[in-house]
C-alpha cells in the first residue's frame, strides 16, 4: 500500500482542484493520501424472469411456467379469484 504525505497551505490552485478543500483556503494542513483497494465488481443484478424462476418451486408434475402464467396467477390472486 502507497501513502503520500503533503504538508501544505491551502491555496486558490489546491481548492480548485480539490473542492472540497475549499473551506480551509488559507489553511495550513497535512495532507495524507493512501491508496484504496479497488472497488469490488458489481454483482449481476437478476432480471426480473430469473428472480421469479428462482424463486418458484413448482410442485411435483407441474410443467414450466410462462412469465404470461405467472402475471395471469397473480392478477387472479390480487382480485381474490
Amino acid at each position: 500500500m502507497n501513502a503520500i504525505k503533503v504538508d501544505t497551505t491551502i491555496d486558490e490552485a489546491v481548492a480548485s482542484a480539490i473542492p472540497a478543500l475549499r473551506p480551509l483556503l488559507g489553511k495550513h494542513v497535512e495532507l495524507i493520501a493512501i491508496e484504496a483497494p479497488p472497488a469490488p465488481a458489481p454483482e449481476r443484478k437478476l432480471t426480473v424472469d430469473e428472480l421469479l424462476t428462482s424463486r418458484i418451486k413448482l410442485p411435483p408434475g407441474v410443467g414450466p411456467l410462462s412469465l404470461e402464467d405467472m402475471e395471469r396467477a397473480i392478477a387472479e390472486g390480487a382480485l381474490g379469484q
